[in-house]
């Protein structure tokens, strides 16, 4: 009669081959034969360690553990963690890490096998509304807005009817007095059209500038200097300085209003006076401004008419 060979773990953890005759399978063939499971607890117990302290040194929850060696697969968190665990358990053990991860995959594949024979399809009689049922929801839920919608425009078109005033009989028997209509209102463009606009008073004439009063015959200082550009020409009293650039004096007195000085035609002069307002230029005969501000003191100011002339022309 033929011989098979049998595999099963020796007491050190390895695979011990056996070769047993088919009578003796056939006398073996009721035995259940061992999970994975079962070898971790036994090489466990041999070691004489719990799960708890297992657990500690692997970093694997005691329950995962536990479940291996039950082959309770339903509570580990899928197929990569229990091979992982399996290896990392089996090595700690001292036992075939490749042969009992080749195992665990046997085991699962066959309560796959299982697993998926006991499935159960539903008939397509188990449906939670029949076609009928959903057309008469899809009817019942047009309705319901139909319905909601008539009752809103019907609120709205109540309290949009105005109410008809009572007549005049009935309030008149009743000894009702009715308030008269209320005139229409005038628009605001209308309003404005019916009132006249106020009319302005014309404007107050501005007052005349007072005429400057004429400057009386004053002495002329100078009258010897012929062929004269400069005069200076008193509007109010004022002391008037002139002196040449060698600091030769040609005038030092105060001029009264109308008082004049025809300045000598000769170059470096400059003019000093007590109230530069006091006293106006004049340059070939014409106006040239004033030697300064009024009531301000002018020192050194020049007579060329070159300068007079600049000065002028920037105000």
């Amino acid at each position: 009669m033929a011989k098979v060979t049998r595999l099963t773990l020796d007491s050190s953890g390895g695979l011990e081959r056996r070769r047993l005759h088919l009578r003796e399978i056939s006398d073996d063939a009721d035995a259940p034969l061992e999970t994975v499971g079962q070898d971790l607890r036994k090489a466990r117990q041999r070691k004489g360690e719990d799960l708890a302290h297992i657990s500690a040194i692997l970093k694997i929850r005691k329950d995962h553990l536990d479940a291996l060696e039950e082959s309770n697969f339903g509570a580990l968190p899928g197929r990569a963690y229990m091979i992982g665990f399996v290896r990392t358990y089996a090595e700690y053990l001292g036992l075939d890490a490749a042969a009992c991860v080749e195992r665990l995959k046997t085991e699962i594949a066959g309560r796959g096998d299982n697993r998926e024979g006991t499935v159960q399809m539903s008939s397509p009689r188990e449906r939670w509304l029949p076609p009928g049922g959903i057309v008469f929801a899809i009817l019942l839920g047009l309705a319901v807005a139909y319905g909601a919608y008539y009752l809103f425009v019907s609120v709205n078109r109540l309290g949009a009817e105005p109410v008809t005033p009572v007549p005049a009989r009935l309030a008149a028997q009743a000894g009702l007095t009715p308030n008269p209509p209320a005139p229409p209102a005038t628009p605001p463009i209308a309003q404005a059209a019916a009132t006249p606009a106020p009319v302005a008073d014309p404007p107050a004439p501005a007052p005349a500038a007072p005429a400057a009063a004429p400057l009386p015959e004053g002495h002329k200082y100078g009258a010897q200097n012929v062929n004269s550009r400069i005069t200076l020409v008193a509007h109010k009293p004022a002391r008037a300085t002139v002196l040449g650039a060698d600091k030769r004096l040609f005038l030092d007195r105060i001029l009264q209003p109308g008082d004049s000085y025809v300045v000598p035609n000769i170059a470096g002069l400059t003019l000093s006076t007590t109230d530069g307002g006091a006293l106006e230029l004049l340059l070939d005969g014409n106006a040239a401004g004033y030697a300064g501000k009024e009531g301000a003191e002018s020192q050194s100011l020049s007579l060329n008419p070159q300068d007079v002339a600049e000065r002028e022309a920037h105000g």
